[in-house]
């Protein structure tokens, strides 16, 4: 018996060129999986989207950033084009893509003679990267392509507005995740390719743990911080407080200073609402881990 026209979705009702530009709406993630799995018209219409609509630059870079950084050679001016239009489409989805990246979720590299072993990409830094592991290829191609979407410092406000992507991807995962400190990696790399090592240092001298890594207190607490103008932008007061919280790290008698922090940041926020709202937030976290503390004493 004929389907009914109806019963046939809108991929058999409009034209290619038209399902091509409506999952252009979509976000990139969603064109990226799971439009592909509804049907072969939609997975034509997302492969196509990907590879000429809004979201071809991502695409670039999610499939040849690492691969044309991790190879040591300066990038061409059209590869630096790519990945600049990219940062400037979404700078979020880009770090976020890296961050899937980093957990080896998806294949980054091109295969051939000029490619890279795709173990190469397998977990970031817990690999010896210091001692010429995984890592020592992977956590270099991001900072090579970091300083090449943000090449100053002055990028530090625009960095921190799209680390809110980042911060809550790890939220949603819970108390589990080990990416606690990912931002403060992302932060600490690029810092380190500029050259501006001392926004973000090591409270243990020549040990390369991640968990090593804080961003200096004065500039935290300065209100003329762009890491502040950043933070204006995020919508959840609630995941600036634990993005603060996984800059540094803290000593028991030093948590009442994410409120300071807070306060400082949020000073000249134009909305000051969404700037009370923060100081709350970080107020809370500030008690919910004093809390936390007091029940591991008492246990």
């Amino acid at each position: 018996m004929p389907r009914r026209r109806s019963q046939t979705g809108f991929t058999g009702i409009l034209p290619p060129e038209l399902v091509e530009r409506c999952l252009e709406f979509l976000p990139f993630e969603e064109v990226h999986t799971n439009a592909k799995q509804v049907s072969k018209a939609m997975r034509s219409a997302a492969r196509r989207c990907l590879t000429r609509g809004r979201w071809r630059p991502l695409k670039y870079v999610v499939e040849n950033a690492m691969v044309t950084n991790a190879l040591e050679r300066p990038s061409s001016a059209a590869e630096t084009a790519q990945f600049r239009e990219a940062w400037a489409l979404d700078p979020g989805q880009v770090l976020l893509e890296l961050v899937v990246l980093w957990n080896n979720k998806r294949e980054s590299h091109a295969e051939g003679p000029n490619g890279i072993a795709s173990a190469t990409f397998w977990i970031w830094d817990r690999g010896a990267w210091d001692r010429g592991g995984v890592g020592a290829v992977f956590r270099p191609s991001v900072a090579r392509f970091l300083a090449l979407v943000e090449p100053s410092i002055d990028g530090l406000g625009r960095l921190t507005m799209a680390l809110e992507r980042v911060e809550r991807y790890l939220v949603k995962k819970g108390p589990g995740r080990f990416e606690t400190v990912m931002p403060i990696k992302f932060l600490s790399l690029w810092t380190e390719r500029l050259g501006e090592s001392a926004l973000v240092t090591r409270w243990l001298p020549g040990y390369a743990g991640n968990e090593n890594l804080m961003m200096n207190l004065d500039e935290l607490l300065n209100p003329e911080s762009l890491v502040g103008s950043g933070l204006e932008s995020w919508a959840e007061p609630s995941d600036m407080a634990s993005f603060i919280f996984w800059l540094r790290e803290w000593d028991s008698d030093e948590i009442h200073r994410l409120s300071d922090i807070a306060l400082a940041l949020s000073m000249n926020w134009q909305d000051r609402q969404k700037s009370g709202a923060f100081v709350a937030a970080a107020v809370f976290f500030v008690a919910r881990l004093r809390s936390d503390l007091d029940e591991e004493s008492a246990a």
